[in-house]
């Protein structure tokens, strides 16, 4: 062989792999193309009203617009922290309560996915389970199957099992997408975007007394009146209570505060003290108990561990009890108006409720009256003497033990257990200057651990919100480990 030859060879050699792999996305784009343009047609000749039908439209723009992006990758990772709070979904069924559901969230998660497996992006790196976490969330899935044995409906059971995997598929697909520290700001600027965006709209439905979502859903609620004494609570863009939108304004202010006491800036351009101020208005404007008192015990709990594993970022703590004061104090008359309210009627309401519950515990203990069920079944368990609110318990591990029995239950508090422990031990594992980002995300944790003691806890967007923080936790002590990684030959 000639030099030249020899010259030429790693070119053409080059140059024959990249048309091959040209040739197999098109083939990849192409297909997509096909199911994505088959869907749509049957979509838009069965929808019912020209609200989805626009939705379709729009939908069918921003793909195309998608295929134009050089860096999907960076997009999707944006988009994933960005849509958290705007919910948006297709009901594919429906029963009761309940339903088979696409979200938004779950297609650009799923999207993220399938361009992992058929890229070289997810080929030149090895797939984590993470089995600290999938190992638990994959026993609790099989503690809850064990709940068909009583169930009095299973197509509820199915589904309820159906969303436990797609949270772990959630989970497994973030913890990959993230290799390194553009990938992780590419996530985080797309959640604070979102989380700004979102504190403007919540101001503006607080001033208008009506809750909106991106499609156009309305519900009138009332603008919050401190002279009559009404508190107006929105939702956001959430789909469930306004206790969702307020748990939401909870972690993400947590997470801002710990991002804020951060010794090196690792988020860009963004503004940790003006996210703190806005986070804590909506969380004082949404005036929901268990989010607020969830706040000041993660805040507690921010405290005590930046104390013991971050002397340094418990001095930069000065500045932010100023942030927090600010919102404190415009808000204070919708905060003494919360703070008014008869608690004690509010606790028996609540308190009353639990009764159903550990009337199907005794019931059946072991497996539970089914997952999924609980408002099926729920009239069949009420107690002879009962008087006041029919309705689902306002708390998630009863709710679980009810459901599920002690088999469902124990697996629930081990898969806690475990995500806590992991985030925790991510303290030590991370570089000094990032502790407090992830001492933050301990604290959120911790307060929605609270906030299941006196919620259901069972939207999906509540699911997303801890499923993204625990990826989030996960994926910190890798990318700023407190152990140099080897850098390659």
């Amino acid at each position: 062989m000639s030099d030249r030859s020899r010259s030429l060879a790693p070119l053409t050699s080059r140059r024959l792999w990249d048309w091959r792999e040209t040739r197999a996305e098109s083939v990849q784009l192409l297909t997509v193309a096909a199911i994505v343009l088959y869907a749509a047609t049957v979509a838009i000749l069965h929808t019912e009203s020209i609200k989805y039908l626009a939705g379709f439209v729009a939908a069918g723009v921003l793909v195309n617009l998608f295929l134009f992006v050089r860096n999907k990758h960076s997009l999707l990772l944006f988009a994933s922290g960005f849509s958290i709070p705007f919910f948006v979904q297709v009901i594919l069924m429906e029963r009761d309560r309940a339903g088979l559901t696409i979200t938004g969230y779950f297609l650009i998660v799923f999207v993220l996915g399938a361009l992992l497996v058929t890229t070289r992006i997810g080929l030149e790196h090895s797939w984590r389970l993470e089995a600290r976490i999938v190992l638990p969330a994959l026993i609790y899935l099989g503690a809850s199957a064990f709940s068909f044995w009583n169930t009095t409906d299973w197509t509820l059971t199915t589904l309820v099992l159906l969303r436990q995997i797609e949270m772990i598929l959630v989970f497994v697909i973030l913890v990959n997408a993230v290799w390194n520290e553009n990938h992780l700001f590419s996530l985080v600027r797309g959640l604070y975007a979102g989380f700004g965006i979102e504190c403007f709209i919540y101001v503006v439905q607080n001033i208008l007394g009506v809750s909106f979502d991106i499609l156009g859903n309305t519900k009138m609620v009332g603008a919050t009146d401190v002279d009559r004494g009404y508190i107006g609570s929105q939702r956001g863009t959430f789909d469930s209570a306004p206790s969702v939108a307020a748990l939401y304004f909870s972690l993400l202010t947590l997470s801002l505060i710990g991002l804020y006491l951060c010794r090196r800036a690792s988020a860009g351009r963004l503004k940790p003290a003006v996210g703190i101020i806005m986070g804590l208005g909506c969380l004082a404007l949404a005036a929901k108990r268990a989010p607020l008192a969830g706040f000041v015990l993660g805040l507690g709990v921010l405290c005590f561990l930046l104390a013991r594993h971050s002397p340094g970022g418990l001095r930069r703590l000065a500045p932010v009890l100023g942030f927090l004061l600010i919102p404190t104090l415009i808000f204070a008359p919708v905060l003494i108006l919360r703070a008014e309210a008869n608690h004690e009627a509010a606790f028996e309401e609540r308190k009353n409720l639990t009764r159903v519950a550990w009337e199907m515990f005794h019931a059946h203990p072991i497996l539970g009256v089914g997952m999924g069920t609980y408002a099926t079944v729920l009239r069949a368990y009420l107690p002879a003497d009962w008087s006041g609110w029919v309705y689902t318990v306002h708390n998630n591990y009863l709710m679980v033990l009810a459901e599920g029995g002690i088999v469902a239950l124990a697996a629930l508090l081990f898969l806690y257990c475990m995500m806590l422990r992991m985030t925790w031990q991510g303290i030590r594992r991370i570089a000094v200057p990032y502790r407090p980002l992830q001492i933050s995300l301990v604290a959120g944790l911790v307060s929605i651990y609270w906030e299941m003691i006196w919620d259901m806890f069972n939207g999906k967007q509540q699911e997303y919100i801890l499923w993204l923080l625990v990826a989030i936790a996960t994926i910190l002590p890798r990318i700023f480990s407190a152990v140099p990684r080897a850098s390659p030959s």
